[in-house]
């Protein structure tokens, strides 16, 4: 009995203001473009160095030779401005990942460098921006929200 009076004032006595909880990871999805089948996850987690950003069929240009769709994921430090709505991807010399099978596997050979990827969750828009193996990959399009 004394133990759960003392339980109880050390929870009445607590110092911490009362806050609302923050929204620390989340994932967003993109349209899907009608046409082609491209869209993109953003893996959002503000308490790691690091989140994901998964395209999914997507074709890279590189001079007139196209790959074929695939999946891939890059992962890239991510910060966001004040306001808690835009979310800013960044990062160069990064090693995406392929998804071969049901596998994620890094691809080395395929270095991601100048990475630019804003995900604005106020406007419900992306845009992204970044070069690969020689060529340079830019979407940009509308979020599921």
């Amino acid at each position: 009995m004394i133990a759960a009076i003392v339980l109880g004032l050390a929870a009445c006595g607590s110092d911490e203001p009362n806050t609302p909880n923050e929204t620390k990871s989340q994932s967003i999805e993109s349209v899907y473009a009608a046409d082609t089948d491209v869209h993109y996850t953003f893996d959002i987690d503000m308490e790691k160095d690091s989140s994901s950003i998964y395209f999914y069929n997507v074709v890279f240009t590189i001079g007139e030779s196209k790959s074929p769709a695939m999946n891939i994921r890059i992962d890239a430090p991510v910060t966001v401005d004040k306001a808690g709505t835009t979310y800013t991807y960044s990062g160069t010399n990064i090693i995406p990942w392929m998804l071969r099978g049901t596998t994620w596997t890094p691809a080395p050979s395929f270095v991601v460098t100048n990475l630019t990827c804003t995900v604005n969750t106020s406007a419900k828009t992306f845009r992204m921006y970044f070069n690969c193996h020689g060529g340079e990959y830019s979407d940009s399009g509308t979020l599921k929200l």
